[in-house]
C-alpha cells in the first residue's frame, strides 16, 4: 500500500474517533460508597452517546469490563441534559457534576425504557447498545443535537445511593454528530479508488 494512501487511512481513522467522543474509564474504580457486587459488568470502560439528525434519534452505546448478558440485577442508567431544572442526587457520593433532566435506563436483561416507554436494546458481550426516540426525552430550549449526557451503573439488588457502582463521565458530555450518509459514502468511494490505484500500480512493477 502506498505511503498516501496509508497516511490517508490514517488521517480519516483519526477523525472518525474524534467524531465519537467516546469516554473512557478505567478499569475497577468502583465508587468507595458501592456497597454491591463488584461484577465485571458494572464496571464501565467507555461509553458513548450520539445523535442521529436523520433518525431523530439517540443512539446510546456503553462497554464494560465483563459480560453483560447473564449479569443479574445490572443496570445502566444514561442521564440527559436538556434544559430546564436539573437533578443532582450524588454530590453524597463524590459525583456533583453528574446533572440530569430525564433518563434512559437499560438492563442486563436486553430491555430498556425512557421513562415509562421501552427502546429498542441489544446486548453483545461486553457491550450494551439502545436507540431511543428524541421525542422520548423533554427538552426546554436546548436542541437535540446540543444536549449532554452521562452515564452510571447500578446494582438494582442494593437500596438508596450505595447502589450506584460506576460513573463515565464523571460529569456531563455533549453528544456527537452522527455523520451524513452521502459524506461517509462519498469518503468510502474515494479510499477504494485509492486502494484500486496503488493495487493497480504494486501490479505493475511485479
Amino acid at each position: 500500500m502506498s505511503h498516501l494512501v496509508h497516511s490517508l487511512l490514517v488521517a480519516v481513522g483519526l477523525a472518525a474517533t474524534a467524531n465519537a467522543f467516546a469516554v473512557t474509564d478505567p478499569r475497577g474504580d468502583f465508587l468507595p460508597s458501592f456497597t454491591g457486587r463488584h461484577l465485571g459488568a458494572l464496571d464501565i470502560v467507555s461509553a458513548d452517546v450520539a445523535f442521529d439528525a436523520a433518525d431523530d434519534t439517540f443512539l446510546l452505546h456503553a462497554t464494560t469490563a465483563g459480560p453483560i448478558a447473564g449479569a443479574s440485577g445490572a443496570a445502566y442508567v444514561f442521564g440527559f441534559n436538556l434544559g430546564g431544572p436539573t437533578k443532582t442526587p450524588f454530590a453524597a457520593i463524590g459525583e456533583p457534576g453528574v446533572a440530569f433532566t430525564s433518563t434512559v435506563t437499560l438492563q442486563s436483561n436486553g430491555t430498556g425504557a425512557a421513562g415509562a416507554t421501552p427502546v429498542a436494546t441489544r446486548i453483545s458481550g461486553d457491550d450494551i447498545f439502545a436507540s431511543v426516540p428524541a421525542a422520548l426525552l423533554p427538552t426546554s430550549g436546548v436542541a437535540d443535537a446540543d444536549a449532554a449526557w452521562s452515564l452510571w451503573s447500578v446494582d438494582t439488588t442494593v437500596a438508596g445511593l450505595a447502589r450506584n457502582a460506576d460513573f463515565a463521565p464523571d460529569g456531563e458530555i455533549r453528544v456527537s454528530a452522527v455523520p451524513e450518509p452521502a459524506p461517509v459514502a462519498l469518503m468510502g468511494a474515494g479510499l477504494g479508488f485509492l486502494l484500486f490505484a496503488a493495487r493497480r500500480r504494486a501490479a505493475a512493477r511485479a
